[in-house]
């Protein structure tokens, strides 16, 4: 199965379509422990950043490279600042089903085949929309002209977390990404202070994915069993950031991986596992990164 990762530039401050080394050690670990377990990897990138993974001698960790599609994002009205995964969102509406997407920070570390079913959709665990800032009421949000809420749609329903998404359904795939668009282009939305998440956002990636699919009558499934409600690095037994010794196959750098500090005992322990795993399974990729500093003084026992 084809798994596709996107890099979209447009978000960033011109001319610095960088990743910080952890970025950088999550993605080529994801790529690889994908290729390994589950097929093909794919990347979607614009040019600045195909020319930033070729000097880093990275690019060859894709099976393809796509430069052309995602430039369809820059020709949208939207802010990348506020929807800066709307780059995925056009790799996901331009792939052919079945498919999935995997954020650059999430790892699969076994094959998924038998769970993920052709004419379903698939992600990564369910979250909690109870009122709070980042789920408010559809109709609080800044909208574009014509975007109406209607009220009788099912928002009852949890949100999607998008780290991973399968994709076994085109006609959910086309009606989410289409709606997608219409909600993002020409939205008045500010981008936060902080560069942040803003409840539109979520809204657009992760809301409207059950509320269609729910819809169009088509079965959901996660990887992740329960739900998050608090935003912490556990669901149930799993944690988000645990690489050896973890239950569900899974690791997902999230937010945690920006909002660290250097010295955070989780951000040690994550990046030593990492280090360890990428050195036991795919030597050579871990010798490139270390002479890229990438994971310089991560090799050692701990």
């Amino acid at each position: 199965m084809d798994g596709i990762y996107t890099l979209w530039s447009a978000p960033r401050p011109p001319g610095r379509p960088d990743l910080s080394p952890l970025e950088l050690l999550l993605l080529t670990v994801s790529v690889l422990e994908w290729r390994r377990w589950n097929g093909r990897a794919l990347l979607y990138c614009d040019e600045p950043y195909a020319r930033y993974l070729e000097r880093l001698g990275l690019l060859g960790l894709w099976d393809r490279v796509d430069t052309q599609t995602i430039a369809a994002a820059d020709k949208l009205n939207v802010n990348p600042r506020v929807f800066f995964p709307l780059g995925r969102t056009v790799a996901i509406r331009a792939t052919p089903v079945p498919f999935a997407a995997l954020d650059c920070d999430l790892i699969v570390w076994r094959p998924l085949a038998d769970e993920l079913v052709p004419g379903q959709i698939a992600f990564t665990h369910w979250e909690s929309t109870s009122p709070a800032y980042w789920y408010p009421p559809p109709q609080s949000l800044c909208r574009p002209q014509g975007y109406e809420i209607d009220a009788t749609r099912n928002w009852g329903l949890p949100a999607a977390n998008f780290s991973f998404t399968y994709w076994g359904n085109e006609a959910v795939r086309d009606a989410y990404t289409d709606e997608v668009v219409r909600f993002a282009s020409g939205n008045p939305r500010e981008p936060h202070p902080q560069n942040d998440a803003t409840p539109e956002l979520l809204f657009a990636e992760q809301r409207l994915l059950p509320v269609i699919a729910y819809e169009q009558n088509v079965k959901m499934r996660t990887l992740v069993k329960g739900i998050s409600a608090n935003g912490g690095t556990r669901i149930g037994d799993w944690d988000c950031l645990g690489v050896a010794d973890q239950p569900i196959g899974l690791t997902h750098g999230w937010w945690f991986k920006k909002w660290m500090a250097a010295d955070d005992p989780r951000r040690t322990r994550l990046t030593r596992e990492l280090v360890h795993a990428l050195t036991a399974d795919f030597p050579s990729a871990a010798e490139h990164l270390t002479r890229l500093g990438v994971i310089e003084g991560q090799l050692s026992p701990g």
